[in-house]
């Protein structure tokens, strides 16, 4: 009995399911310009803002406001403040496709209390600036150019350091926002900076490539900036500034509308997406404008001690550069010459690029050094005999000034100057030295002399460099026991 009922709910399930099966939903006739309406309607309180709304059955619309600005959704509003004609596209997506409409528009006067707000004033200057408000590039500021992910808002892959692109065809560059007719103009001094991608682009309009030893520099003019224009559109996430025409802000990666990331009376940071699909970041500051600088703290100049055994007795902290991988407090395998239990392993690895040329092992210190009296370094080096120092790394994978080069079997000590940012390097004070073949698979004591800087006082960052820099060959070393003496 047990067995024909579960037989019978197995039929009557079986049936339900076909009964209920689905056929695949009916797909539309495609979509025309004729089949598509839409109703255009000055508000009450001010013909100068419109509301537009969809009255096209079955669809989604997107609108193109003939501003710059865009919008999606059945019935939205766009502000017109300056009088004149505007080509209005609404675009809905249906069952069958996709179709466009145009309709233009009239706006029979100019509203100026539509232009009086504040994110028109601080980019142009106000409607009482006739020759607009230019701006360039903050080129002395960290992050005025970046990269970043696309899901972030944070130039985290790359920023900028101060005028690293000087000589790129940017920082000449000053472009300017007119509140009149929304007129927006590039002073570029015959040439623009540009991402490789953007190559096609440049060519079609006449330019010709100068550079492109850091992406590309092209030899280009544009006369014709006519339709050169600009827009500002408010989306759920913040304010938009478009572009119409071939308009560009200075350094072309590619994008067609930028996230107002900031913007004040002397400062405007921007984000956009690129023709890479990556984010793209630009910082510019008013034309003129000077950016007060606070007086840099001076670190006290001090005499005291300085050590690191790299196996957890220290009194600074030491991190690694680029792609160095670096292991505090690992087994001492040769007790002969080091009797110390733990040291320091020193790893440098095949990464191409910065990551990999220049892999130091560094401290900054929260004092100046006083070398007057005390100026001379000790650290003891293990290199193992299986490094290779004499295959060269091809040229293609080094800095372009270098060609090719071998890891060098040499141990330095540099001094730097941290106040001066990406430029400490022009600072450095450095002792070398190199490891002999018969010195290789032993541990051996250096001596690093700075009595010549004896009368410097700007030093508070040390570096470890071990292997030289400007290749990609890895190598494994050992240290221990650093101290000034």
């Amino acid at each position: 009995m047990k067995q024909y009922i579960y037989s019978l709910l197995s039929f009557v399930i079986l049936m339900g399911m076909a009964g209920c099966s689905t056929s695949d939903p009916e797909v539309g006739p495609t979509p025309t310009e004729a089949d598509l309406s839409f109703t255009v309607t000055p508000t009450a309180d001010n013909p100068n803002i419109i509301e537009f709304a969809n009255t096209t059955s079955g669809s989604i619309a997107f609108w193109d406001f003939g501003t710059g600005a865009t919008a999606k959704g059945e019935t939205v509003t766009a502000e017109y403040a300056v009088e004149g004609d505007y080509e209005v596209t609404m675009t809905v997506i249906m069952s069958g496709g996709q179709a466009s409409k145009t309709q233009t528009i009239n706006i029979a006067q100019t509203d100026f209390t539509l232009l009086d707000r504040d994110d028109y004033n601080f980019l142009t200057g106000g409607g009482s600036n006739l020759e607009g408000k230019n701006w360039v590039f903050d080129k002395a500021t960290l992050g005025h150019m970046g990269i970043g992910d696309p899901a972030l808002e944070d130039p985290n892959w790359w920023a900028a350091e101060p005028n690293q692109k000087d000589g790129r065809g940017a920082y000449d560059d000053v472009i300017n926002f007119n509140l009149n007719g929304f007129k927006y103009t590039l002073t570029n001094n015959g040439d623009s900076y540009a991402k490789d991608y953007m190559a096609d682009w440049f060519t079609s309009r006449g330019g010709t490539l100068l550079a492109d030893d850091d992406d590309h520099t092209y030899a280009i003019d544009f006369n014709d900036q006519t339709a050169w224009t600009w827009s500002i559109s408010d989306k759920d996430d913040g304010k938009y500034l478009s572009f119409g025409g071939d308009a560009f802000p200075a350094w072309h990666t590619g994008g067609t509308e930028y996230k107002i990331m900031k913007l004040t009376e002397d400062e405007l940071y921007l984000r956009t997406i690129g023709g890479d699909g990556n984010a793209w970041y630009y910082g510019f500051i008013r034309e003129g404008f000077e950016r007060p600088v606070a007086p840099p703290v001076e670190k006290p100049l001090e005499v005291k001690d300085l050590f690191d055994d790299f196996a957890g007795n220290t009194n600074t902290t030491f991190v690694t550069d680029a792609d160095l991988v670096f292991t505090v407090g690992v087994e001492n395998f040769d007790n002969l010459g080091n009797s110390a239990e733990s040291v320091g392993k020193y790893e440098r690895t095949n990464t191409e690029g910065d990551g990999g040329w220049w892999q130091n092992y560094q401290t900054e210190l929260p004092y100046r050094l006083d070398l007057t009296t005390r100026n001379k370094f000790s650290m003891k080096v293990y290199f193992l005999r299986s490094n290779d120092f004499t295959t060269p790394s091809p040229a293609d994978k080094t800095p372009d000034w270098l060609g090719e080069v071998a890891m060098a079997p040499t141990v330095a000590l540099r001094l730097e100057d941290t106040k001066q940012g990406g430029n400490a390097w022009q600072t450095r004070a450095e002792s070398a030295y190199t490891v002999g073949e018969d010195e290789m698979g032993h541990w051996i004591e250096i001596e690093f002399d700075f009595s010549a800087q004896s009368e410097r006082t700007d030093f508070d960052k040390v570096i470890i460099q071990i292997g030289g820099e400007g290749h990609i060959q890895p190598g494994t070393f050992y240290i221990s026991d650093f101290k000034l003496l």
